[in-house]
């Protein structure tokens, strides 16, 4: 730790230093310093740092990768994520001697760091990307590589991907901050490159660019290679179209001996359409570009996408097949409209080359009710505002280059930004939407469409495609492997998007359900009662909730979630047999309390976090007999979930969601009977009516316990004059908020070297659910986010965990 403070002062005194010979000089007001890349440091005791800053800090030991700190969710790096008895990747020879030794420094640069180990005659090298990637490398002796390694309540996850073994060398890749990997082609060339676009015999074109489009399946911070550049070191990246900032979106390496320009991308990258994703790269021009983030509570940018200006969400899981945690899924990342849950509003712009007489920036906010612009005239310590915003609504943000303190030419707008509210739906098939609506994979061999896939932007109104009002919520992939094709996914809609639109009105509020379905899911184990082996209880399986519930709390804690909607169980009702050597009938009383593990690992860092548990559907699956077994399970689950509700009610925000056994026994022609993608028995799964029962359904629940939005009142204007406060000698701009607001928005104005204005204490991600849990919203549906850029312009995107406990899973005597 100590070294790792060391550095984060070293890297602070380099910027204030900076700072201070930029005063002195009395240069031209420019934009704030940039991260840089990847600082690299040599420590004592054999060791070797390693931070990206805003993203990860590696410590390389004699015994390997002994600190991995998640500086994007946790800044001052006081958790460790490796566990602590061992290092997070393992490297084992074959007679079981683990690789160690000194780690050596190879090479180093703002985009990579080469750090490497010998040992007995073999050769083990970390190279490790500003983006988060590590490729390891082994030359010598046959290496096994196990891991990653990582403390039971890590706030990321990282995800090891083996590349290709020959008979002198083997390669992985170790992704961070990721529960999956990349799509990578079947075939390797050059496998010391992998996940690396590198397109052949490319030159300069007529207009003097390279196009580059990754491939549909590399989303996680693409790396694109050119051989032979001919445009010098210094370069400028577009991407659709829009220049990219260097330094906040990308950034470059280039080799004049071999002619390598290297360039890395620093945003996850959806699937979809190739005019989305095509970098063209060219020769460096001088020109202003301006990018426009929103900052978490941390002060991180949260992950916006450059040219859309749109929330890009990871909600890929581990998928549900042998090994654990099974084979991984590239498919459900995706952007929507922006959306937060707390009332602080924070936002940074950055301005790379500013064009002359360059002064600062302008923020505007307008919502409904509200309207402010903040003066940030001070750009040497960051282009900033901070606004509380007076209630849940959509609003629209822009920030405007300032010459000589008037509005330029440049701007960058992001509209809609909604402050709301954000559930997270957490259960099997049916909180997926399997078969209400679906896309395949192109190429698979179910009966279906394919047309539409893969669903990563909200689709375009009157598309046919199912989406909400606002175009939060449309089709999501299920990350179950059990029905995809290699990593391609199916892609469902459920109940989330009508319910999205029902919640938006009774709450009067901005509304995303993130749909963390996942098919054949169970709550806290894979088998019950086997006989030949383990029950794979929690983290030792692959198909149990309890076993993903890390990735469940990272999902709420990255988009401030508040509520969870939680129905699993139907997969735990399935057996119907007391002598199954694998998988006997479970008693309710196992599965109250596997219910009930579930919600305290669900809730280990939210003990405020609003949950909602709904009783399990009716169903009519199987033979008569079979049908029979599982409707009586069913029906004991239900009871048992009752229960434990009313237990834990006495001390946590949990309630009873809809009784959907009653429901769908009532209507039964609303559950489907036949597969439509094999012809084959179903009886389980909601059709589309029976899902437009579920929302409405949630609805009335949600409705019942969460407060509406009250409309905003008559809109009186002020203008508020707040003087710079500043460390410098010569007299300094002053900043200047103008306000419209309506009357129970309580802004108090504050005088700080970057003007905010915070009227109530810095807002949670979320809004706390209590006793009733809290909050609303008042809706303004858009149908598509609009990011205006003009010309020239471009533009680039959780709170701390507090460290948990373990988790205690009960072993019920059988």
């Amino acid at each position: 730790m100590k070294h790792f403070h060391r550095l984060l002062l070293i890297t602070l005194i380099g910027m204030i230093i900076v700072a201070a010979l930029l005063r002195d000089a009395r240069l031209p007001v420019a934009a704030q310093p940039l991260t840089g890349g990847l600082i690299t440091e040599t420590l004592a005791g054999d060791a070797v740092q390693v931070m990206m800053p805003g993203r990860f800090a590696l410590t390389f030991t004699p015994d390997g990768i002994e600190v991995w700190r998640d500086l994007r969710r946790d800044p001052a790096g006081h958790r460790n994520l490796v566990n602590q008895s061992t290092p997070l990747l393992v490297p084992q020879l074959a007679d079981g001697q683990q690789v160690v030794g000194r780690p050596t420094l190879v090479r180093s640069s703002s985009l990579r760091a080469v750090i490497s180990y010998t040992y007995a005659g073999t050769t083990i090298s970390y190279e490790v990307w500003a983006g988060g990637q590590i490729l390891i490398s082994a030359s010598g002796q046959r290496v096994t590589l196990s891991g990653p390694h990582l403390t039971g309540d890590a706030s990321a996850g990282a995800a090891l991907q083996a590349i290709k073994s020959t008979s002198t060398a083997q390669y992985w890749v170790l992704y961070l901050d990721a529960w999956a990997v990349d799509e990578l082609p079947l075939a390797l060339s050059d496998p010391a490159m992998v996940a690396v676009t590198s397109p052949d015999n490319v030159s300069l074109s007529a207009n003097g660019s390279v196009a580059i489009t990754p491939p549909d399946g590399v989303v996680r911070a693409p790396r694109l290679r050119i051989k032979n550049w001919s445009g010098g070191e210094a370069v400028t990246v577009e991407r659709a179209g829009v220049t990219l900032a260097e330094g906040i979106d990308y950034l470059t390496e280039y080799d004049p001996v071999s002619g390598d320009l290297l360039v890395q991308y620093l945003h996850l990258l959806p699937p979809g359409p190739a005019a989305s994703r095509t970098f063209q790269i060219r020769p460096s021009q001088a020109e202003p570009v301006l990018s426009l983030a929103i900052l978490d509570a941390n002060g991180n940018p949260r992950p916006l996408d450059p040219v859309t200006g749109m929330l890009i969400v990871d909600a890929d899981l581990p998928a549900g097949q042998s090994p654990a945690p099974g084979p991984l899924t590239t498919r459900d990342v995706f952007q929507i409209p922006y959306i937060q849950t707390g009332p602080t509003l924070r936002l940074q712009a950055t301005v790379t080359d500013p064009p002359a007489e360059f002064s600062g920036v302008r923020f505007t906010i307008s919502g409904p009710g509200f309207n402010q612009t903040i003066d940030d005239l001070t750009p040497g310590d960051g282009l900033t505002a901070t606004v509380t915003l007076p209630r849940r609504a959509e609003y629209s943000v822009s920030a405007t280059i300032l010459i000589n303190g008037e509005p330029g030419s440049l701007s960058r707008t992001i509209d809609p930004v909604g402050y709301g509210y954000v559930f997270v739906s957490i259960g099997d098939s049916i909180t997926a939407g399997k078969w209400g609506f679906y896309r395949l994979p192109p190429g698979s061999s179910l009966t279906g469409a394919s047309d539409g896939y893969p669903f990563t932007s909200p689709p375009p109104v009157g598309s046919g495609y199912p989406r909400s009002d606002d175009g939060r919520n449309y089709p999501q992939s299920d990350n179950t492997q059990a029905d995809s094709a290699g990593y391609q996914n199916i892609y469902y809609a459920g109940y989330q998007i009508e319910l999205n639109n029902l919640l938006t009105t009774c709450l009067n509020s901005p509304v995303f359900i993130l749909n963390d379905g996942f098919s054949g899911i169970r709550t806290a184990r894979d088998l019950y009662g086997n006989t030949t082996g383990s029950d794979r209880i929690g983290a030792s399986g692959y198909l149990n909730a309890l076993g993903k519930a890390t990735v469940y709390r990272q999902h709420i804690t990255d988009l401030g979630a508040g509520q969870v909607l939680l129905q699993v169980g139907t997969n735990d009702a399935t057996a119907v047999s007391t002598t199954n050597i694998y998988n006997n009938l479970m008693p309710a009383s196992v599965y109250k309390e596997d219910l009930r593990a579930l919600i305290n690992a669900i809730r280990l860092d939210r003990p405020d976090l609003g949950l909602w548990v709904a009783r399990l559907p009716w169903r009519n699956d199987g033979t008569t007999t079979q049908a029979n077994t599982r409707r009586a399970t069913t029906q004991s689950f239900n009871l048992s979930i009752a229960e434990l509700v009313d237990e834990l009610d006495d001390e946590a925000p949990v309630r009873l969601g809809p009784d959907f056994y009653t429901h769908f026994a009532n209507y039964q022609d609303q559950i489907i009977t036949t597969n439509p993608s094999n012809g084959n028995a179903d009886n389980i799964h909601p059709n589309s009516a029976g899902f437009s029962a579920m929302a409405d359904l949630w609805s009335d629940v949600l409705c019942a316990d969460l407060p509406r939005e009250p409309d905003p009142s008559p809109t009186p204007t002020s203008t508020i004059y707040i003087p710079t406060v500043t460390n410098t000698s010569s007299p300094t701009p002053s900043s200047v908020i103008t306000t419209t607001s309506s009357p129970t928005a309580t802004s108090t104005p504050t005088a700080t070297t970057s003007p905010t204005v915070t009227g109530s204490p810095t807002a949670t991600t979320s809004p706390t659910a209590t006793g009733s849990p809290t909050a609303t919203t008042g809706p303004t549906a858009t149908t598509s986010p609009t990011v205006t850029v003009s010309p020239t312009a471009t533009q680039t995107g959780s709170p701390v965990q507090a460290p948990g406990s373990s988790i205690y899973i009960p072993i019920i005597n059988r």
